[in-house]
């Protein structure tokens, strides 16, 4: 983190150093909904965190999350398609609809 922020990335976060729970933090239930932030999380929902963020995929919707996930996949398959044929990134989005795709209907 401190090479990101020398070299002025920006990088948003509630501190610098990670604390340890050491004699301050106890179990006080498992498999019980939490909420993080906004966000509640409950067992067996699908929680994937990489650099560039956290997700949380309700149990009962992962079936629909995987599939709008992999209609985008392959949508900018074809627009990257579309790139090596000569068309622009804005011209291969408007003509494949990518920017409806994530949208709530």
């Amino acid at each position: 983190m401190n090479k990101a922020l020398g070299d002025g990335y920006p990088i948003f976060s509630k501190g610098r150093f990670m604390r340890t729970g050491k004699d301050r933090v106890q179990v006080q239930s498992v498999n019980q909904p939490v909420s993080i932030g906004a966000a509640r999380v409950c067992a067996r929902d699908i929680v994937v965190a990489d650099a560039n963020g956290v997700v949380i995929v309700p149990r009962a919707r992962a079936a629909e999350v995987a599939a709008c996930a992999r209609q985008i996949e392959s949508v900018e398959a074809d627009i990257r398609a579309l790139i090596a044929q000569g068309k622009t990134l804005k011209e291969a989005r408007a003509a494949l609809g990518y920017h409806s795709l994530q949208r709530k209907v």
